[in-house]
């Protein structure tokens, strides 16, 4: 295994496990989101790994028994890309502003990393379905 792809386990594992605080030593302090135009324009040239934060943190109680799970990891040179599922049951805490339904949750994500000396310094991509299914509105 390469050493980005040890990284980015630890990264996940780290996240999932609650760490929050994770995505800052993980992300570079120059980190650029190539997503951040389209979500957050707002945001565009600033520190944007709170809201990463803020993601998990909602995501973990909204969804008690949540599984993080990479479902495919592609890598060339300093690329790597990442399929991965969010599956959980909505009993804990809002989502969104969407309230607990107590049914399973499932969100897909893909993401293109570009990782530079052990962090993760652009990214592309981001979760496909949760304003399609109406987790997010």
């Amino acid at each position: 295994m390469s050493d980005n792809l040890r990284m980015l386990g630890a990264y996940s594992a780290a996240m999932e496990a609650g760490d929050g605080t994770a995505v800052f030593e993980f992300w570079s302090d120059d980190f650029v989101s190539h997503v951040t135009e389209r979500v957050s324009p707002d945001r565009v040239g600033t520190d944007v790994r709170g809201q990463e934060q803020e993601w998990w943190q909602q995501a973990k109680s909204a969804f008690p028994d949540m599984q993080f799970l990479v479902n495919l990891l592609i890598e060339s040179d300093d690329l790597v890309v990442s399929n991965w599922t969010v599956k959980g049951t909505h009993t804990g805490t809002a989502f969104y502003d969407v309230p607990p339904s107590g049914d399973p949750v499932e969100i897909n994500g893909t993401a293109v990393l570009r990782i530079r000396d052990g962090k993760i310094v652009k990214h592309w991509g981001g979760p496909h379905c949760q304003q399609g299914l109406g987790l997010i509105r």
